[in-house]
């Protein structure tokens, strides 16, 4: 937000000067200022930066001094009509010191260029010899600065010819990689705003972006190159469209980050918002977006009560299960708030999807698991515990034994760094996500994005953990598998660059001609 915005020139007579400034007194003391206000900084400190020495004129200059920063672009105009044959102007806006201040260059460079045009047609600025705080340029400042801060944009006409025309647009910091075995999600509905002049890679890959399908997958399937995938899916992640996710499956360890408790587990509106994205009995649908209660008692099977949301219902009788509140009627439970925030609770490192949904299973009974881990790890207050191989160097146990397959994290110094959680949150609108089953065994869970497409083949397919034989080409040999055992690259990563699931994965590993690690971190 800009704070003030001051017009200053040389005065052959008195040097640096403030002729006009919005809001009054901000920049010097001014008579007809009001008693409360105080100038932000003292003018003559920092006036050898506001009107500098020629060879600095025509650039970006800014300087901080009492937690403030000033941007101003000098012009230095040369001309025999001028005293001293020289004419120095400067506009200057005045904002906060910490501000991101990168979408404000444009609009000094642009007041300067066009000021500068100005008074090579007409003499606009040396011929202007009205009071401060009065006539055209005083009035320019003063509109420029409440357009910019109230509309973010601005269209002030000069004369007959000139309009000063700028509009601020936000600059967002820069993409993180797209990965292959990254899964992309809306977080905006898509369909309000696609429409035909869209980029046609972008119109190919966007009806599979779901939140299931990772980048390769999604490559494969609009049938665009993989690079150019990614390129569209970083363009949509740099407006705020996209979320990346990790691969979903029931073997993969989730637990609550340090923002657990200060989200949702205190924050009743984030517990009605995930109550109303996960419940598949009371979510709203596109189909059917009125509550329950509005919509007629044939669809308010049970005769329950909702609360005023519609989200989920209130009930007399609370029955307590396993650690979790649920609500009962007619043998069906709901999980309210609180026991959402206790099922939540209980995940942990070592345990799994699939053993913390055995523990859970009656309250989990109407809520979709993909859409419930999907929720903790955009708001931020759940992460992903990845698994990563390490190859120790030491020989393979003996085939009696089975191989060193274990959570436990080794002491080798040779592992090279760590990878940090990333705990992103998203707007409150969440996209819509397909319903997943709850349990549907392993090989289903495990394998469900880990397909591969060849030789045109349309049917998904894995690669073997064992050859069948001599000839099998996608059998994965040492050399080709020990490039991801050096404890940095996480099993998704391997799964998909290699099109294999986990259990073949781990199956390949048990085969390695060495001991490997298996680390969780």
């Amino acid at each position: 937000m800009i704070k003030a915005i001051f017009y200053s020139k040389f005065d052959t007579q008195e040097g640096p000067k403030v002729v006009h400034q919005v809001p009054d007194g901000a920049i010097v003391p001014s008579a007809t200022a009001s008693p409360q206000t105080s100038p932000f900084f003292t003018f003559s400190d920092i006036s050898f930066f506001v009107i500098p020495r020629q060879e600095l004129c025509g650039n970006l200059l800014q300087v901080c001094t009492g937690g403030y920063r000033i941007l101003g672009y000098p012009i230095c105009r040369k001309s025999p009509c001028y005293d001293r044959n020289e004419f120095i102007f400067n506009f200057c806006l005045v904002l906060n010191e910490n501000e991101n201040f990168a979408i404000y260059k444009s609009v000094v460079q642009k007041l300067a260029d066009l000021m500068h045009g100005l008074e090579e047609q007409s003499g606009f600025l040396s011929r202007d010899n009205s009071k401060s705080g009065e006539g055209k340029v005083y009035s320019l400042c003063e509109t420029l600065m409440e357009d910019l801060n109230n509309y973010c944009e601005c269209m002030i006409p000069i004369d007959d010819l000139n309009t000063l025309n700028i509009k601020l647009f936000p600059i967002y910091p820069a993409p993180p990689p797209v990965r292959a075995w990254q899964v992309p999600l809306f977080t905006i509905r898509y369909e309000t705003f696609i429409d035909e002049n869209w980029d046609l890679t972008m119109q190919k890959i966007v009806p599979y972006i779901n939140g299931i399908n990772s980048v390769r997958i999604i490559s494969t399937l609009a049938d665009v190159d993989f690079s150019l995938t990614c390129r569209a899916i970083k363009h949509l992640i740099y407006y705020g469209c996209v979320f990346l996710l990790d691969i979903f499956s029931f073997s993969a360890i989730y637990a609550p980050t340090a923002q657990f408790s200060s989200t949702i587990a205190c924050d009743e509106g984030m517990q009605r918002e995930c109550a109303r994205y996960v419940n598949t009995r009371f979510a709203p649908t596109p189909m059917n977006m009125a509550p329950p209660s509005s919509r007629g008692e044939s669809s308010n099977p049970g005769g329950y009560r909702y609360d005023r949301d519609g989200i989920w219902p209130l009930m007399d009788d609370d029955i307590s299960e396993s650690g979790g509140k649920v609500s009962s009627t007619n043998g069906q439970n709901i999980v309210d708030g609180v026991g959402i925030v206790e099922l939540y609770a209980g995940l942990k490192q070592g345990q799994s999807v699939k053993q913390w949904y055995a523990l859970h299973s009656q309250q989990l009974t109407n809520i979709d698991i993909r859409r419930f881990i999907t929720f903790g790890i955009i708001k931020g207050f759940l992460y992903r515990v990845h698994k990563y191989a390490y190859a120790t160097g030491l020989p393979a146990p003996s085939t009696s034994t089975p191989h060193n397959l274990t959570g436990a994290t080794p002491s080798i110094s040779s592992i090279r760094g760590s990878l940090a959680s990333s705990h992103a949150s998203a707007g409150d609108a969440l996209a819509a996500l397909p319903s997943s089953d709850h349990l549907g065994g392993d090989d289903h869970n495990d394998d469900h994005n880990m397909i591969s497409f060849r030789n045109g083949d349309s049917r998904p397919g894995s690669r073997m953990a064992t050859p069948p034989d001599d000839e099998d080409e996608d059998f994965i040999d040492d050399r080709t598998l020990s490039k991801y055992l050096d404890g940095v690259h996480c099993f998704d990563q391997v799964c998909t660059e290699l099109e294999i699931s986990e259990r073949e994965l781990t199956a390949r590993l048990k085969q390695y001609h060495c001991e490997v690690q298996i680390i969780h971190r």
